[in-house]
Protein backbone atom coordinates (compact mmCIF):
# COMPACT_ATOMS: atom_id res chain seq x y z
CA UNK A 1 0.00 0.00 0.00
CA UNK A 2 1.34 3.20 -0.90
CA UNK A 3 2.79 5.41 1.69
CA UNK A 4 3.18 9.31 2.03
CA UNK A 5 5.89 11.03 1.99
CA UNK A 6 4.84 13.78 4.03
CA UNK A 7 6.84 12.39 6.97
CA UNK A 8 10.25 13.81 5.73
CA UNK A 9 9.36 17.54 5.96
CA UNK A 10 7.78 16.76 9.66
CA UNK A 11 10.73 15.27 10.58
CA UNK A 12 12.77 18.22 9.53
CA UNK A 13 10.72 20.46 11.70
CA UNK A 14 10.82 18.34 14.59
CA UNK A 15 14.92 18.09 13.96
CA UNK A 16 14.94 22.20 15.67
CA UNK A 17 15.62 22.87 18.84
CA UNK A 18 12.98 21.24 21.03
CA UNK A 19 10.96 23.26 23.40
CA UNK A 20 9.19 22.32 26.48
CA UNK A 21 6.49 20.10 26.30
CA UNK A 22 4.20 22.69 27.40
CA UNK A 23 0.83 20.44 27.64
CA UNK A 24 3.08 18.97 30.92
CA UNK A 25 2.61 22.50 32.29
CA UNK A 26 -1.00 24.03 31.16
CA UNK A 27 -4.39 22.68 31.28
CA UNK A 28 -5.68 21.33 27.67
CA UNK A 29 -9.19 22.42 26.76
CA UNK A 30 -11.02 19.66 24.97
CA UNK A 31 -13.89 20.64 22.94
CA UNK A 32 -16.31 17.84 20.83
CA UNK A 33 -16.09 17.49 17.02
CA UNK A 34 -13.21 20.06 17.01
CA UNK A 35 -9.95 19.88 18.85
CA UNK A 36 -7.95 19.28 22.08
CA UNK A 37 -5.29 22.19 22.40
CA UNK A 38 -4.22 23.18 19.61
CA UNK A 39 -4.36 20.22 17.73
CA UNK A 40 -7.94 20.77 15.54
CA UNK A 41 -9.38 17.77 13.66
CA UNK A 42 -9.31 17.90 9.93
CA UNK A 43 -6.08 20.30 9.79
CA UNK A 44 -2.42 19.38 9.30
CA UNK A 45 -0.23 20.34 12.94
CA UNK A 46 1.52 23.34 12.52
CA UNK A 47 4.81 24.42 13.12
CA UNK A 48 3.52 26.18 16.62
CA UNK A 49 1.25 23.34 17.38
CA UNK A 50 4.71 20.82 17.12
CA UNK A 51 6.66 23.15 18.92
CA UNK A 52 3.62 22.77 21.98
CA UNK A 53 3.67 19.00 21.70
CA UNK A 54 7.35 18.29 21.27
CA UNK A 55 9.16 15.83 20.04
CA UNK A 56 6.67 12.69 19.30
CA UNK A 57 7.49 9.34 21.45
CA UNK A 58 6.53 6.76 18.64
CA UNK A 59 5.26 7.59 14.88
CA UNK A 60 3.81 5.85 12.04
CA UNK A 61 3.40 6.71 8.15
CA UNK A 62 -0.10 7.67 7.13
CA UNK A 63 -1.46 4.83 4.32
CA UNK A 64 -4.17 5.45 1.94
CA UNK A 65 -6.59 4.65 4.98
CA UNK A 66 -8.24 7.07 7.32
CA UNK A 67 -6.85 7.29 10.39
CA UNK A 68 -3.53 5.49 9.63
CA UNK A 69 -0.94 7.90 9.69
CA UNK A 70 -0.54 8.09 14.40
CA UNK A 71 2.21 10.08 16.10
CA UNK A 72 1.91 9.77 19.92
CA UNK A 73 3.25 13.12 22.14
CA UNK A 74 3.76 11.42 25.82
CA UNK A 75 4.29 8.13 27.10
CA UNK A 76 3.25 5.12 25.29
CA UNK A 77 2.03 3.99 22.26
CA UNK A 78 -0.27 4.24 19.28
CA UNK A 79 -2.48 1.04 21.03
CA UNK A 80 -1.82 1.98 24.36
CA UNK A 81 -1.65 5.76 25.17
CA UNK A 82 -0.25 6.00 29.44
CA UNK A 83 0.05 9.93 29.27
CA UNK A 84 -0.66 12.44 26.83
CA UNK A 85 -1.67 12.90 23.24
CA UNK A 86 -2.60 10.43 20.51
CA UNK A 87 -2.91 11.66 17.25
CA UNK A 88 -4.58 9.67 14.10
CA UNK A 89 -3.83 11.12 10.74
CA UNK A 90 -5.43 10.79 7.06
CA UNK A 91 -8.73 12.41 7.40
CA UNK A 92 -9.95 11.13 4.39
CA UNK A 93 -9.01 14.47 2.72
CA UNK A 94 -5.37 15.12 3.11
CA UNK A 95 -2.78 12.47 4.83
CA UNK A 96 -1.39 14.92 7.01
CA UNK A 97 -5.29 16.25 8.63
CA UNK A 98 -5.77 14.58 11.64
CA UNK A 99 -8.70 12.33 12.00
CA UNK A 100 -8.70 12.25 15.94
CA UNK A 101 -7.29 12.88 19.28
CA UNK A 102 -6.90 10.90 22.23
CA UNK A 103 -6.17 12.29 25.73
CA UNK A 104 -5.08 10.57 28.48
CA UNK A 105 -3.14 10.82 31.70
CA UNK A 106 -3.00 14.91 32.19
CA UNK A 107 -4.90 17.76 33.00
CA UNK A 108 -7.28 17.96 30.51
CA UNK A 109 -11.13 18.93 30.38
CA UNK A 110 -14.29 19.58 28.42
CA UNK A 111 -16.21 23.43 28.87
CA UNK A 112 -19.02 21.29 30.48
CA UNK A 113 -16.72 20.56 33.42
CA UNK A 114 -15.80 17.22 32.63
CA UNK A 115 -12.02 16.28 33.62
CA UNK A 116 -9.47 13.56 33.33
CA UNK A 117 -9.03 11.53 36.70
CA UNK A 118 -12.40 13.61 37.89
CA UNK A 119 -15.07 10.88 39.06
CA UNK A 120 -17.35 9.50 36.60
CA UNK A 121 -20.76 10.19 38.11
CA UNK A 122 -20.23 13.68 36.77
CA UNK A 123 -20.35 12.50 33.00
CA UNK A 124 -24.30 12.10 33.14
CA UNK A 125 -24.74 14.84 34.79
CA UNK A 126 -23.00 17.10 31.94
CA UNK A 127 -23.92 15.42 29.44
CA UNK A 128 -27.58 14.09 29.95
CA UNK A 129 -27.57 12.36 26.42
CA UNK A 130 -24.56 11.06 26.43
CA UNK A 131 -24.68 7.01 25.17
CA UNK A 132 -23.42 4.54 27.70
CA UNK A 133 -21.51 1.42 26.53
CA UNK A 134 -19.20 -0.86 27.79
CA UNK A 135 -15.45 -0.86 25.87
CA UNK A 136 -15.15 -4.15 24.39
CA UNK A 137 -11.15 -4.31 24.94
CA UNK A 138 -11.02 -2.83 28.47
CA UNK A 139 -14.66 -3.65 29.66
CA UNK A 140 -15.05 -0.75 31.48
CA UNK A 141 -17.47 1.94 31.00
CA UNK A 142 -17.57 4.45 28.29
CA UNK A 143 -19.85 7.72 27.23
CA UNK A 144 -20.31 8.78 23.88
CA UNK A 145 -21.51 12.09 22.55
CA UNK A 146 -21.47 13.71 19.32
CA UNK A 147 -17.60 13.97 18.73
CA UNK A 148 -16.51 12.84 21.56
CA UNK A 149 -16.12 9.74 23.97
CA UNK A 150 -15.29 9.82 27.80
CA UNK A 151 -13.49 6.52 29.05
CA UNK A 152 -13.85 5.66 32.48
CA UNK A 153 -12.01 3.20 35.23
CA UNK A 154 -12.46 2.74 38.20
CA UNK A 155 -15.24 5.37 38.67
CA UNK A 156 -12.80 8.03 37.10
CA UNK A 157 -12.71 9.98 33.75
CA UNK A 158 -9.34 8.16 32.02
CA UNK A 159 -9.35 9.29 28.39
CA UNK A 160 -11.18 11.88 26.20
CA UNK A 161 -11.37 10.62 22.55
CA UNK A 162 -12.07 13.48 20.18
CA UNK A 163 -13.84 12.57 16.71
CA UNK A 164 -15.56 14.54 14.14
CA UNK A 165 -19.06 15.10 14.89
CA UNK A 166 -20.51 12.77 12.08
CA UNK A 167 -18.30 9.85 12.32
CA UNK A 168 -20.80 7.86 14.24
CA UNK A 169 -23.76 9.41 13.17
CA UNK A 170 -26.00 6.54 12.92
CA UNK A 171 -26.14 6.28 16.41
CA UNK A 172 -27.25 9.61 17.15
CA UNK A 173 -29.84 9.73 14.14
CA UNK A 174 -33.88 9.42 15.20
CA UNK A 175 -35.29 6.95 13.15
CA UNK A 176 -38.70 5.98 12.42
CA UNK A 177 -39.92 2.73 12.33
CA UNK A 178 -43.17 1.06 10.23
CA UNK A 179 -43.92 -2.63 10.64
CA UNK A 180 -43.52 -4.02 7.45
CA UNK A 181 -42.64 -1.32 5.59
CA UNK A 182 -39.26 0.45 6.78
CA UNK A 183 -36.54 2.04 9.44
CA UNK A 184 -35.71 5.16 8.58
CA UNK A 185 -34.70 5.14 5.21
CA UNK A 186 -34.81 1.94 4.23
CA UNK A 187 -37.91 0.52 2.77
CA UNK A 188 -38.18 -3.28 2.58
CA UNK A 189 -38.19 -5.03 -1.12
CA UNK A 190 -36.21 -1.80 -2.35
CA UNK A 191 -32.57 -1.04 -2.93
CA UNK A 192 -30.80 0.75 -0.06
CA UNK A 193 -31.05 4.76 -1.18
CA UNK A 194 -28.28 6.65 -1.41
CA UNK A 195 -29.53 9.14 0.88
CA UNK A 196 -28.76 6.38 3.89
CA UNK A 197 -25.35 6.60 3.35
CA UNK A 198 -25.48 10.30 3.75
CA UNK A 199 -27.43 10.04 6.92
CA UNK A 200 -25.50 7.65 8.38
CA UNK A 201 -22.13 7.62 7.30
CA UNK A 202 -20.41 4.31 5.97
CA UNK A 203 -21.25 0.97 7.66
CA UNK A 204 -18.61 -0.59 10.00
CA UNK A 205 -19.83 -4.42 7.91
CA UNK A 206 -19.92 -4.62 4.11
CA UNK A 207 -20.86 -8.07 3.01
CA UNK A 208 -21.68 -7.51 -0.53
CA UNK A 209 -24.72 -10.26 -1.71
CA UNK A 210 -24.17 -13.42 -3.29
CA UNK A 211 -26.50 -15.71 -5.10
CA UNK A 212 -27.96 -16.90 -2.47
CA UNK A 213 -30.69 -14.91 -0.76
CA UNK A 214 -29.99 -13.29 2.33
CA UNK A 215 -26.53 -13.05 1.74
CA UNK A 216 -25.68 -9.29 1.68
CA UNK A 217 -25.03 -7.66 4.91
CA UNK A 218 -24.75 -3.90 5.99
CA UNK A 219 -24.30 -3.15 9.64
CA UNK A 220 -23.60 0.11 11.57
CA UNK A 221 -22.45 -0.82 14.95
CA UNK A 222 -20.35 -0.34 18.35
CA UNK A 223 -17.12 -2.35 18.31
CA UNK A 224 -17.64 -6.19 19.92
CA UNK A 225 -18.89 -9.49 19.41
CA UNK A 226 -22.68 -8.86 20.25
CA UNK A 227 -22.96 -5.27 19.34
CA UNK A 228 -25.03 -3.13 22.03
CA UNK A 229 -26.29 -0.62 19.23
CA UNK A 230 -26.52 -1.34 15.76
CA UNK A 231 -28.67 -0.73 12.57
CA UNK A 232 -28.59 -4.11 10.43
CA UNK A 233 -29.99 -4.42 6.91
CA UNK A 234 -29.84 -7.74 5.25
CA UNK A 235 -29.98 -8.14 1.45
CA UNK A 236 -31.22 -10.42 -1.19
CA UNK A 237 -34.58 -11.16 -1.51
CA UNK A 238 -34.31 -14.33 -3.74
CA UNK A 239 -34.94 -12.34 -6.89
CA UNK A 240 -33.26 -8.87 -6.78
CA UNK A 241 -29.73 -9.02 -4.66
CA UNK A 242 -30.43 -5.43 -3.82
CA UNK A 243 -33.30 -5.59 -2.43
CA UNK A 244 -33.48 -5.60 1.78
CA UNK A 245 -35.01 -8.78 3.32
CA UNK A 246 -35.31 -7.07 6.80
CA UNK A 247 -33.70 -4.56 8.84
CA UNK A 248 -32.63 -4.75 12.91
CA UNK A 249 -31.93 -1.95 15.19
CA UNK A 250 -30.69 -2.13 18.87
CA UNK A 251 -29.70 0.58 21.02
CA UNK A 252 -30.43 3.55 19.22
CA UNK A 253 -32.86 6.54 19.12
CA UNK A 254 -35.32 4.21 17.14
CA UNK A 255 -39.45 4.77 17.54
CA UNK A 256 -42.33 3.33 15.86
CA UNK A 257 -45.10 5.43 14.18
CA UNK A 258 -47.32 4.29 17.20
CA UNK A 259 -44.84 5.95 19.44
CA UNK A 260 -43.02 2.87 20.51
CA UNK A 261 -39.22 3.33 21.27
CA UNK A 262 -35.97 1.11 22.23
CA UNK A 263 -35.60 0.63 25.96
CA UNK A 264 -40.09 1.17 26.64
CA UNK A 265 -41.73 -1.52 28.81
CA UNK A 266 -43.25 -4.85 27.28
CA UNK A 267 -46.51 -3.30 28.67
CA UNK A 268 -46.16 -0.20 26.72
CA UNK A 269 -45.17 -2.11 23.72
CA UNK A 270 -48.36 -4.79 24.19
CA UNK A 271 -50.70 -1.34 24.74
CA UNK A 272 -49.51 0.06 21.73
CA UNK A 273 -49.81 -3.13 19.62
CA UNK A 274 -52.41 -4.68 21.40
CA UNK A 275 -52.99 -7.80 17.62
CA UNK A 276 -49.47 -9.14 18.71
CA UNK A 277 -48.69 -12.23 20.26
CA UNK A 278 -45.89 -14.03 22.42
CA UNK A 279 -43.07 -15.72 20.24
CA UNK A 280 -39.72 -17.26 21.10
CA UNK A 281 -36.84 -15.19 20.46
CA UNK A 282 -32.89 -15.65 20.20
CA UNK A 283 -31.05 -14.96 22.87
CA UNK A 284 -31.47 -16.85 26.71
CA UNK A 285 -34.32 -14.82 28.64
CA UNK A 286 -35.75 -13.31 25.59
CA UNK A 287 -39.48 -13.39 24.21
CA UNK A 288 -40.58 -11.54 21.56
CA UNK A 289 -43.80 -9.58 20.59
CA UNK A 290 -45.01 -10.06 17.06
CA UNK A 291 -47.13 -8.13 14.86
CA UNK A 292 -47.41 -8.13 10.88
CA UNK A 293 -44.60 -7.20 9.52
CA UNK A 294 -42.26 -6.84 13.09
CA UNK A 295 -40.46 -8.33 15.89
CA UNK A 296 -40.51 -6.85 18.89
CA UNK A 297 -37.55 -8.42 21.13
CA UNK A 298 -37.83 -8.50 25.01
CA UNK A 299 -35.51 -8.85 27.36
CA UNK A 300 -36.34 -8.26 31.31
CA UNK A 301 -39.28 -7.06 30.35
CA UNK A 302 -38.06 -4.06 28.01
CA UNK A 303 -38.07 -3.72 24.44
CA UNK A 304 -34.24 -4.32 23.54
CA UNK A 305 -34.80 -4.72 19.60
CA UNK A 306 -37.06 -4.11 16.62
CA UNK A 307 -37.11 -6.38 13.55
CA UNK A 308 -38.35 -5.28 10.44
CA UNK A 309 -39.79 -7.34 7.38
CA UNK A 310 -42.09 -7.55 4.73
CA UNK A 311 -45.47 -8.03 5.39
CA UNK A 312 -46.72 -11.65 5.22
CA UNK A 313 -48.93 -13.00 2.33
CA UNK A 314 -52.30 -12.63 3.34
CA UNK A 315 -53.32 -15.66 5.45
CA UNK A 316 -50.55 -16.10 6.59
CA UNK A 317 -48.36 -14.76 9.99
CA UNK A 318 -45.21 -14.75 10.85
Amino acid sequence: MKKYLWFGALAGLLALPARAQLWRKSKVDVKAGSSAGPIFLGQSLGKATLKYLGKPAQQEEATSEVGSGTMVFGAGDSRDLRKGFLVRLNDGVKPDNVSSIQVKGIRAATKEGVYLDGPAALILKKYPDAQQDINPFSRNPEFCVPGLTIRTKAGKVEEFLVEPKESQRWRFRRLTVVPGVKVGPFEVGKAVPPEAFEQLGPPTVDTKPSRAPSSGLLRWAVAGQRADRMIEVVLHNGMNPRAIVSVRVRGIRAQTDRKVKLGDSADTVKDLYPDGRTGLSEGVGNTSWRVPGANFILKDDVLNEILIFELPKAGRRR
